[in-house]
């Protein structure tokens, strides 16, 4: 009986010292639905290409994907009034994207590659609007499936 008692007695503390030790709970997921989020235009007028500035955004769920669609939308007519305007060519599409663990991949129908201003603004408004929503994520930049920058 004794032997029952201390068996007793062991196992309850060892499942007290579990239930102290046991990781964290995982963080609650973003509530799915509408959300506002921050996209990233051009700024300083080309003074300095991969300046850019924060917009807000209502989109239907804080995905990339709808940060990204946010982003092609453009500036609002209110926006551009106040001196707000993207490098990237209107009617630029998101053909595809997909994540890979941390790193996000988007394909779009038509963004330059290379050194010039124009290119590293257009990647600076992409780079940031997925970064800044998702600080854990990095994103890859594809033009008709293929890498550029």
């Amino acid at each position: 009986m004794r032997l029952i008692r201390i068996n007793i007695l062991v196992l309850s503390g060892l499942l007290l010292l579990s239930l102290q030790c046991s990781p964290e709970p995982a963080p609650e997921p973003e509530p799915a639905g509408p959300a506002t989020v921050q996209i990233f235009m051009s700024a300083s007028g080309g003074a300095d290409c991969s300046a850019v500035e924060p917009l807000d955004r209502e989109v239907p769920s804080k995905t990339p994907e709808a940060v990204l669609k946010a982003l092609l939308d453009g500036p609002t007519s209110r926006e551009t009034l106040e001196g707000a305007y993207s490098a990237i060519d209107r009617g630029t599409k998101l053909l595809s994207i997909k994540e890979e663990g941390n790193l996000v991949v988007a394909d779009f129908s038509s963004i330059p590659d290379g050194d010039s201003c124009r290119a590293k603004s257009i990647h600076a408004q992409i780079e940031k609007s997925v970064s800044h929503n998702f600080p854990e994520k990095s994103v890859k930049i594809l033009s008709q499936g293929k890498p550029i920058k």
